[in-house]
């Protein structure tokens, strides 16, 4: 299952907003490496978001080439 980008960016922010919150020190480094953690992981789905889009165009193209091939196959 993919996470979307948006969904590690609220995480993100979240635990950012609990860190500047928090009276005690532990839990503010708690939420902190939290807030670390989620932005890594936006970067790495961002990373896949693009990926997949470039596929996706790929696919498409290749799917057009296919069409255009069986149609001038039938036009014969």
């Amino acid at each position: 299952m993919r996470i979307s980008v948006a969904h590690c960016r609220e995480q993100e922010a979240l635990h950012r907003g609990k860190a500047l919150s928090e009276p005690l020190e532990n839990r503010r480094k708690i939420a902190l490496a939290a807030a670390k953690a989620w932005e890594v992981e936006a970067v790495l789905a961002e990373k896949v978001a693009s990926r997949v889009g470039a596929l996706n165009t790929l696919d498409a193209a290749i799917a057009l080439e296919f069409e255009r091939e069986t149609k001038s196959g039938m036009a014969e």
